[in-house]
């Protein structure tokens, strides 16, 4: 399969850029960071709110699941890389109502560190922090499971309550 890239190096930026450009109405940033995408309207009075991330190689879609009825904010990393500690916390910190922020993202060892790194940041500044580890493949499902389980639907579910969505207690 081809694809058209204009530069390898800037292609996730000129990715984010499109998106920005295509739903402005719908995304903001969290400063001048690109990789930092949250919703315009964040934070959302009495939401609990959910934050994902991720990097940028087989599934570059993270982004794609921030918006109304759905998630908060999406920190963006490089391809096969996790986003930093600091681009989580700083999404947190824009998307909290004072309710706390509800962390979805993979089972990987990056994805692992840096998520709870940015939720002991948060937690220093009173913002609670849970967590939900996804795992979408086998190498990441404990061993016990037969099957593997998509990803997809785990980004969804938590989304399905009317806003401003669940409660603490729910989480």
């Amino acid at each position: 399969m081809r694809k058209i890239i204009n530069d390898p190096e800037k292609f996730v930026n000129e990715m984010i850029e499109g998106v920005l450009k295509a739903h402005h109405q719908d995304l903001s940033t969290v400063g001048d960071d690109l990789r930092e995408l949250i919703r315009a309207d964040a934070p959302v009075k009495n939401k609990v709110a959910i934050a994902t991330g991720g990097g940028s190689g087989h599934l570059p879609i993270f982004l794609g699941y921030v918006g109304k009825g759905l998630l908060d904010g999406c920190a963006v990393g490089n391809v096969f890389a996790t986003p930093s500690a600091q681009q989580m916390y700083n999404i947190t910190k824009k998307i909290d109502s004072g309710k706390g922020v509800l962390y979805l993202y993979g089972n990987y060892g990056g994805d692992v560190m840096n998520f709870d790194m940015a939720a002991e940041m948060a937690e220093m500044d009173d913002i609670e922090v849970k967590t939900v580890l996804v795992t979408d493949d086998i190498a990441s499902s404990k061993k016990e499971r037969k099957k593997n389980v998509a990803e997809l639907p785990d980004y969804f579910m938590p989304t399905k309550l009317p806003e401003p969505g669940p409660k603490k207690e729910q989480i």
